[in-house]
């Protein structure tokens, strides 16, 4: 390891011994995972979308992908307010969620070239995902929950959270009918009393999880009695078929802030905001582009605050603007990890090199090669010598002593 991530490691490590710990995971974290970024309308899809283009942009454009989705919710809301149907625009809706909701399923998408020969992914394609996390948690637990927010749809943490076991607080509600509630962002996790004191223990895999974007698995529904906002949460699988009666959850305008002012997305953006303007907090912006002017403007906001810490990791091959901006405030508050240097400011990399891992990994690696042991599959020569045992046992059982 080189001394320059030795030197970044132990900076971390103070930091996350801070009472409050945000991270702010972005499109930076899926990349290796193959997830694509959408801020452009990739090339198939833009050819199943020429008469949309041509209406609101002009033929021969090329709008963002952001931009043209962002002119058929418009359509579609002036269009309702003037009582004009609006199934086209439904099915305008419906075809580019679709191809979002193909091409951002982890589990299906392509692990990046730079990271095909990586043993670590093709073992487990969540690996970096479960390693960051575990770190995270190492966290002492008589510290506030650590949150972790991110502006992606995909289902990456989503799946390294359910593989450790860990008991995300994610704003949602219920077994069969699972519903928005924010207010269970308020609740946690304890042990009941073991004693006569009555006194209780908190549990420790527990993380707060906001995805201030939305999500794959977020469907909009009718408001109800029991599901005000009208969101509900449901398990991806190869039964569900995205549709224009099917429609997801997501916030694509990563430049107007005016949607942001609509339910949920409000109240997940006052939570984001709640979480860094406390004292002593640090908030790691990870593979984070800082398009996102209404998030840019909570983190500045929160650069006010004297003991408020932002540490950024992104790796970028052009040089980013907003990042460059915070850099030249030359405030030691800002920490930045080398740009273009993928040992530090990839996701992968800063997992590897910089995450600091508070327990002793070699003794996390044992314990996960003999579970491994335990519980994997049985070969051939251990089936066998069961059954020779086996017959052994049988024969024993069955011989008489005949009297001589």
């Amino acid at each position: 390891m080189s001394d320059i991530s030795e030197k970044y490691k132990l900076k971390i490590k103070k930091y996350l011994e801070l009472e409050n710990v945000s991270v702010l995971a972005g499109a930076g974290t899926s990349f290796h995972l193959g997830a694509p970024v959408i801020r452009t309308i990739p090339d198939e899809l833009k050819a199943q979308c020429t008469a949309e283009i041509s209406k609101y942009f002009g033929k021969g454009t090329d709008p963002s992908y952001e931009d043209l989705f962002n002119c058929l919710l418009a359509d579609r809301y002036i269009s309702e307010k003037k009582g004009v149907h609006v199934c086209d625009i439904n099915k305008s809706i419906a075809k580019m969620q679709s191809w979002l909701f193909e091409n951002c399923n982890t589990q299906k998408t392509e692990i990046h070239d730079l990271y095909k020969n990586n043993d670590k992914l093709k073992n487990n394609r969540y690996h970096y995902h479960e390693a960051f996390i575990k770190k995270l948690l190492q966290r002492p637990n008589n510290l506030k929950r650590a949150n972790l927010f991110t502006t992606n749809y995909d289902m990456a943490f989503d799946y390294a959270l359910d593989n450790l076991g860990v008991h995300y607080i994610n704003g949602f509600m219920g077994v069969h009918n699972r519903c928005f509630r924010p207010e269970v962002y308020d609740y946690d996790l304890y042990y009941p009393g073991q004693s006569i004191t009555g006194k209780v223990h908190r549990a420790e895999k527990v993380l707060r999880y906001y995805k201030i974007h939305g999500s794959l698995s977020w469907l909009s529904t009718t408001p109800s009695v029991s599901n005000t906002y009208g969101i509900k949460e449901i398990p991806l699988n190869d039964e569900f078929k995205l549709d224009e009666n099917n429609e997801i959850m997501i916030y694509p305008c990563v430049s107007k802030k005016s949607f942001t002012l609509d339910l949920p997305y409000s109240e997940l953006f006052r939570q984001f905001s709640q979480a860094i303007n406390q004292p002593q907090s640090v908030l790691f912006c990870i593979g984070y582009s800082f398009y996102d002017e209404h998030i840019n403007d909570i983190i500045r906001q929160a650069l006010s605050i004297p003991s408020f810490t932002l540490i950024i990791a992104n790796f970028s091959t052009k040089n980013n603007l907003e990042i460059e901006k915070l850099k030249a405030l030359e405030d030691k508050r800002i920490i930045t990890l080398e740009q273009e240097n993928s040992d530090l400011s990839t996701f992968v990399g800063f997992v590897e090199n910089v995450m600091p891992d508070l327990y002793e990994e070699e003794e996390a690696e044992f314990i996960a090669e003999t579970m491994n042991k335990l519980y994997q599959p049985k070969d051939d020569d251990t089936k066998n010598e069961e059954m020779r045992l086996t017959e052994i046992t049988t024969n024993i059982g069955d011989t008489d002593d005949e009297p001589e």
